[in-house]
């Protein structure tokens, strides 16, 4: 599904209500906005880690623990972006 909007001068779109209505967006809910591959993704930043549980389907090895969890976050993100050096090892990723 897609819609079709248009920015203003001031670099703003309005979100079209039927999108608002399937992402059950309300006013004062916080979006982040990124690109990937050249295209903007919108994504609701209120949604509920639960909501996200198996998304991604079962994981091969079973559960990750949260070192495993911020090992990979470190790896995919870079650890020369992720500055680690003032945190925990189990807050790497927070």
């Amino acid at each position: 599904m897609w819609w079709e909007v248009t920015l203003s001068p001031k670099g703003q779109v309005t979100i079209p209500k039927e999108m608002r209505e399937a992402l059950k967006l309300r006013p004062g809910d916080q979006l982040i906005y990124s690109v990937v591959d050249g295209e903007v993704v919108l994504t609701p930043k209120n949604i509920d880690f639960n909501d996200l549980a198996g998304l991604l389907g079962k994981p091969p090895k079973g559960r990750a623990t949260l070192e495993e969890i911020d090992a990979a976050v470190l790896k995919g993100g870079g650890a020369n972006v992720v500055d680690t050096q003032d945190d925990d090892e189990a807050d790497a990723a927070a």
